[in-house]
């Protein structure tokens, strides 16, 4: 009888596991399923904000006349209220976009990751973050568009278009709004979390219009080229995160 009883039990928990690992294959296949359609929509956009940027700089290159209202109109609002307060505060806060801060930053969070063992949220933050510098190199140089007469109040050589500090600020910041919003179950944190990264970035651009060192139409193209490349790279970095950690490759 308590042999009958062990083989019943022995049964009974190896139906369970195979309950619960067809449950998870299922479930698992549903959500890849969902990814995938995502997959396409974040691809529709990216190539929206790929044709806004081709468009953007068309004219910086060939019709730069036909920005200058527009460009000036935001000069005048932002520069406005111009005060040493806030140009101490502007020339602070725009390091955070530039080439010593982010760097370092990357370097910070990527430790982190590794230890972690968090692998594609490790891949997915370098490979977006590099690309920005390589990218904005290129198109300064397509575009050449000279920097504003303005008044400089830091120190800036080399082209306008795009913004470098646009660009790698949006791109490093909502990846990682991206890293720890997945990892929040609580969705009033999510949204401030959302929220204030994003005014982070918005400030950051609104500091090289005010610092005289970009037009806005340079911080919008940054954001743009960057937005877009990220809208692309996000779904590959959230299937392959998905994929790694299904199989047990990273937690």
């Amino acid at each position: 009888m308590t042999v009958n009883h062990d083989v019943a039990s022995s049964s009974l928990a190896s139906g369970v596991r195979y309950c619960k690992s067809i449950y998870v294959s299922i479930d698992g296949l549903f959500c890849y399923n969902v990814m995938m359609k995502l997959k396409k929509t974040y691809q529709l956009y990216a190539s929206f904000g790929l044709v806004l940027f081709v468009m953007l700089g068309y004219l910086v290159k060939f019709f730069p006349a036909s920005l200058k209202g527009v460009d000036r109109q935001v000069q005048l609002i932002v520069r406005h209220h111009m005060s040493d307060a806030l140009t101490s505060f502007y020339k602070v806060v725009t390091n955070f976009g530039g080439t010593v801060y982010i760097p370092i930053l990357v370097i910070a969070v990527l430790v982190f990751l590794l230890l972690k063992k968090w692998y594609a949220e490790a891949i997915f933050i370098t490979i977006d973050v590099a690309l920005m510098p390589i990218l904005v190199f290129i198109f300064k140089h397509v575009y050449g568009r000279t920097r504003p007469t303005l008044p400089h109040f830091v120190v800036e050589n080399g082209l306008s278009f795009p913004s470098g500090h646009a660009s790698a600020s949006l791109m490093f910041y909502t990846c990682l709004m991206v890293l720890i919003c997945q990892r929040l179950n609580n969705q009033q944190m999510k949204w401030l979390v959302r929220v204030l990264f994003s005014m982070f970035i918005v400030v950051i651009g609104i500091s090289r219009i005010y610092l005289g060192v970009h037009y806005p139409t340079d911080i919008l193209g940054g954001w743009l080229m960057s937005g877009s490349i990220l809208l692309i790279t996000y779904p590959i970095y959230d299937e392959v995160r998905f994929k790694w950690r299904f199989k047990g490759v990273q937690k």
